[in-house]
């Protein structure tokens, strides 16, 4: 077989594995909507690449060893992009959870500081109506104590 119709045949094979995999990863929430499109789209590509470009004259270029290495670093650099697209988008889901975890604790303080306002305001009030109560007593007992 030759070096250039194994190329075009293992490029298709790449784009449906790759779109396969990018609508896997959509359905169980491994990547976020804007990497799976992406990686959609570079599938396709891939795809169309693979059928639309005839490697007849790549022959006098490439060899089997050359194809096997161009393979080989294909494969690596899409996969590495493939699992820094993942790991981005979990990050991304970790960050937008804490984000709405902040909110809700940042809720929940601002309502605990009013609550205690609101008791640090009440016992004031009865601190305060309780000296007055206390100041009245005395002047009407004329400042005599009530163990006497």
């Amino acid at each position: 077989m030759e070096p250039g119709l194994m190329l075009q045949i293992i490029m298709i094979l790449t784009g449906v594995y790759l779109l396969v995999r990018t609508i896997s990863s959509l359905a169980k929430r491994r990547m976020t909507e804007p990497f799976c499109l992406t990686w959609g789209l570079v599938a396709i590509g891939i795809i169309l690449a693979g059928c639309l470009l005839r490697p007849a004259g790549w022959n006098q270029y490439i060899s089997y060893t050359g194809m096997v290495l161009l393979l080989l670093i294909g494969f690596c650099l899409l996969y590495g992009a493939y699992f820094i697209s993942c790991r981005v988008s979990e990050l991304m889901r970790q960050n937008n959870e804490l984000a709405i975890q902040v909110s809700l604790l940042k809720e929940e303080v601002g309502r605990l500081q009013e609550e205690r306002e609101r008791r640090e305001a009440g016992f004031t009030e009865k601190a305060g109506t309780g000296e007055a109560a206390f100041a009245e007593e005395t002047e009407q007992d004329g400042g005599k104590t009530h163990d006497s």
